[in-house]
């Protein structure tokens, strides 16, 4: 069971690779194949868009992390890592600076990353009961949050 388990997770995260690595591409090469993007702009100074891509970029380190914690049955420390860079405990770091991106955000965004936090700290609470497909099941709800957010929002 774990292999299967193993194996499926290692091949999301290969697909994962697969499509950072599409990503990359020169931007000139999607832009004559690329639909309109109709995503919602939303303006914010450069330094709350870097400060936000900066998140953006770490909460894809941590899932990584996470999927291969999942991986190798450390549910403990998933569930640590899980809260303390994704969850509700890692809601309003840059509140202080004055260039916090939540308070440039539009409610609709606002409330997808609410939604993110909340599904992280969800997923640490059920990464400790050792189960993994519910487990699984939980890091799909937070990625489903960056997936909404992505869709709807850009900053550029």
């Amino acid at each position: 069971m774990f292999w299967r388990n193993g194996a499926m997770i290692l091949i999301a995260v290969l697909l994962a690779a697969s499509a950072v690595s599409r990503a990359a591409e020169p931007v000139e090469a999607k832009a004559a194949t690329s639909k309109p993007d109709t995503r919602q702009l939303v303006e914010m100074p450069e330094e709350a868009q870097r400060l936000l891509r900066s998140d953006m970029f770490d909460h894809l380190v941590v899932i990584t992390l996470l999927m291969g914690h999942l991986a190798a049955s450390e549910f403990e420390q998933a569930s640590e890592l899980a809260e303390t860079r994704l969850g509700n405990s890692a809601r309003g770091r840059h509140r202080g600076t004055g260039f916090g991106p939540g308070r440039f955000m539009p409610p609709g965004m606002h409330q997808l990353g609410f939604g993110m936090h909340q599904s992280a700290t969800d997923f640490a609470k059920i990464a400790k009961d050792e189960d993994l497909p519910s487990a699984l099941s939980a890091l799909r709800r937070v990625t489903n949050s960056c997936v909404a957010c992505h869709a709807g929002f850009r900053i550029r």
